[in-house]
């Protein structure tokens, strides 16, 4: 694959694609597509392009007892669906006839006729490629034939595809038992199916005038693999076209606006999340302005730097002295909050310059979401920034920095505890409902931050410097629009290996559709093709808030599990049965518990226990037993990772766990100070100690430990029991959901540190 060496250092095949580019056409006919394949070490069958019904007799007879005949033309794409081609045609009678209707068909559209050797064959294959605007080329693979785009078997991956990305590609397909023996057929050669794979990416980067590929079918001969048809498509990026004219501008500020951040390095936004000094810009004594509600928060969240409220007026606000300007402040803070209009903005970001002042948020909407003249206020203010400054928003709720008390969050007033979660919000909305249920759950949050527009600032240059913050160990992002996919595919691909990170995605559906000259480019919408990057970089995708928070939680506080086998001890058949059925589906199994195991556990257990995989204690839920129960799982070698279902959080749990004889109220009494600071009222005595033996079991094995209560607790994480936290989920469900994609994360990364979906909305 590549350039040719040699005098002619061009990629194979550019001769065929510059001669279209200079004729002006759009579109390789498949003869010329099939010259470039070939060019590329594919196989195509032998043919020859004749002009007259009458030419196609000699050419069947050189070709042999049985031909395939297709019709050739600039405007000729799917030709089965239009009656444009004729297979398995024996005889020169029977080959002038299938010629001269492929030309009375064609009604004056037909500039020649392929005749084609026939292949015969047992399967068919799809190989395509889609250059995305945002994300550039995008390799496609997939069940191949007249119903490819009925049947949807398809996944997809950007290129360049290395040989282990090339082999996960061919294992995404839900018939991919189909490359495998099977009734009778030999595997497919699957080393050169991705060679195929991997050849259509690279012919795509040396080819950037290429806008889609489509190989189908890619016929399996025996082990063998043929290219039976095939369409190149030359011009744009998809959408490209389709996009309206005023998000041009909007898309330009992004692009460049990053552009300018990465060169200015990482201290811009060290001002941000660990600013010596704030100002606040429209500092106001009404809570119920953005200005006050901002000052308010800082104020009493803690934070330990110098704050300076900017008002003209002066005064005092909140017990701290106001400057009438930016100028008045004796230096420059590091990081300014502007709570003002939008065109009041523009200013005071160009006085930030001025002053030397790092880094600046901009809470104001009005700017490119508000139409055209919004968004030339928005290219105007990434102008000014550009002078120096790192520009945060605008349209946003401002900034989090739990670990050193900075709540700069305006409009609601939040609290979550501290943690080692960090969010990255395209959505003031999302960002903010997230804060709220951590709050409420007591999933601890390191960093928050709500880039709104992205003017300048988006949110793959706040991921980039999350990679290396030491104080993040689990990503949350929630985006709707990437216009550099690119930028954040390389991002997410560098931090994965570092850190888990989880994106929830909005708006990536089609709003419509269009006509697609190819198969490929007809399948891989705007959802199809993020999720297939972010399974290529390693990040967990989902749709859901809930489920995000849930998956951010287990990354964050438990181990990572080393397999898929796990273990379930169980207060009831019912949950037992449902959780297996879960496991399966999500592509985990039930550990296999070996027999001395098994005798161990009978020794805890009534003779009437079922003894197997999930471990039900039926009536034997007192005293030490679940912890012991819990703890032969945990320290078997046959298990790697356990879920408990109903052993916390139901009422016999709470009546006869350890209490010294004494009733609920008393067990809570007796728990340690540090646990009753969790505010977990629902939990006795017992059921603390039941996870604190089980925090210590992560740490003694360095395997994850779910829990399901019976009935919701009020926590979803018990941070502070030891390095490996508890956490509980609200359903077997989620409990499972969330264990596969950590098995997952931890094989995707496991296969990148080797050399490179874990899709929560299937």
């Amino acid at each position: 694959m590549g350039a040719v060496s040699g005098v002619d250092d061009r990629p194979p095949g550019r001769d065929v694609v510059c001669r279209a580019l200079a004729a002006g056409e759009r579109v390789l006919d498949e003869p010329r597509a099939k010259r470039l394949l070939a060019a590329y070490g594919l196989r195509v069958p032998r043919g020859v392009v004749v002009s007259e019904p009458e030419q196609a007799v000699p050419a069947a007879e050189q070709l042999g007892p049985t031909v395939v005949l297709k019709a050739v033309g600039p405007d000729i794409q799917h030709k089965s669906d239009t009656g444009l081609v004729a297979i398995d045609v024996r005889g020169a009678a029977a080959v002038r006839a299938a010629a001269q209707r492929i030309v009375e068909r064609g009604a004056g559209r037909v500039r020649g006729i392929l005749v084609e050797e026939l292949v015969p064959h047992e399967r068919e294959l799809l190989v395509g490629m889609e250059r995305d605007r945002r994300f550039g080329p995008v390799v496609a693979f997939g069940i191949g034939g007249i119903f490819t785009e009925v049947l949807r078997d398809v996944a997809f991956a950007l290129a360049p595809l290395d040989e282990q990305e090339a082999e996960a590609l061919l294992e995404q397909l839900r018939a991919r038992r189909l490359l495998d023996a099977v009734r009778g057929l030999p595997c497919v050669d699957r080393a050169e199916l991705r060679r195929i794979v991997r050849t259509i990416g690279q012919l795509a980067l040396d080819h950037p005038e290429i806008a889609e590929i489509d190989v189908n079918p890619l016929a399996v001969v025996g082990s063998r693999l043929v290219v039976l048809d095939a369409l190149v498509v030359l011009g744009k990026a998809r959408h490209a076209v389709e996009e309206p004219d005023q998000a041009a501008p909007r898309r330009l500020a992004r692009v460049e606006g990053a552009t300018a951040c990465r060169e200015r390095g990482r201290s811009s936004l060290t001002a941000v999340f660990a600013p010596r000094s704030v100002a606040v810009v429209g500092a106001s004594a009404d809570e119920g302005k953005w200005g006050g509600s901002l000052l308010r928060n800082i104020v009493e969240g803690g934070y330990r730097g110098a704050v300076y409220p900017v008002n003209p007026r002066g005064g005092e606000i909140f017990g701290r002295r106001v400057f009438p300007s930016l100028n008045d402040i004796p230096e420059p803070p590091d990081l300014c909050l502007i709570a003002l209009e939008a065109e009041t903005s523009l200013s005071v970001v160009e006085r930030c310059v001025e002053r030397g002042v790092p880094a600046a948020i901009v809470i104001a909407a009005g700017f490119s979401e508000a139409g055209p003249a919004g968004e030339n206020l928005e290219r105007d203010l990434v102008a000014a920034a550009r002078g120096g400054i790192a520009l945060i928003g605008p349209n946003c709720m401002g900034v989090l920095a739990n670990g050193i008390g900075l709540n700069a969050v305006g409009y609601v007033t939040l609290r979550p505890p501290k943690g080692s979660v960090s969010v990255v919000s395209q959505s003031g909305n999302i960002g903010t409902q997230l804060l709220m249920t951590a709050e409420g759950r007591g999933v601890g949050i390191e960093k928050s931050i709500s880039v709104g527009n992205q003017a300048l600032i988006t949110a793959a240059d706040v991921l980039d410097y999350l990679a290396d913050d030491e104080a993040t160990r689990a990503v949350i992002v929630y985006v709707e629009e990437m216009e550099d996919g690119r930028r954040f595919f390389d991002v997410a691909r560098r931090a994965t290996p570092k850190k888990p990170i989880v994106l929830m995605y909005g708006g990536a559906t089609e709003a419509g559709s269009r006509a697609a000259a190819s198969h490929t480019g007809a399948m891989a919408g705007s959802a199809d093709v993020l999720v297939a990057a972010m399974w290529q970089a390693g990040v967990i995708t989902t749709t859901d808030p809930d489920e995000s928070l849930d998956l951010a939680a287990c990354l964050a506080h438990l181990p990572l599990p080393r397999g898929r086998r796990v273990g379930v001890v169980t207060l009831g058949g019912g949950w037992g049965v449902l959780t297996a059925d879960e496991l399966v589906r999500n592509g985990l199994s039930l550990a296999e518990l070996p027999g001395e195991l098994l005798d161990e556990l009978d020794g805890v257990l009534p003779s009437f226990w079922s003894r197997g995989n999930p471990v039900d204690l039926v009536a034997s839920v007192g005293g030490d037993v679940p912890a012991h129960v819990l703890e032969l799982l945990a320290c078997c070698p046959a298990v790697d990772s356990v879920i408990t279902l109903a052993l916390i959080g139901s009422p016999s749990s709470g009546r006869t766990g350890r209490t010294n004889g004494q009733g609920d109220e008393a067990a809570l009494e007796d728990a340690s100070p540090s646990l009753s600071a969790l505010g977990s009222r629902d939990l006795n005595a017992g059921e603390h100690a039941f996870l604190r033996r089980a925090a210590e079991l992560m740490e003694q094995t360095g395997k994850p430990i779910l829990s399901v209560p019976l009935i919701p607790v009020a926590h979803t994480v018990f941070a502070d029991l030891g390095r490996f936290a508890p956490v509980v989920l609200t359903s077997p469900r989620a409990a499972v959901r969330a264990l596969a994609r950590m098995s997952w994360y931890v094989e995707r990364r496991g296969r990148r540190a080797r050399c490179g979906p874990a899709v929560a909305d299937e």
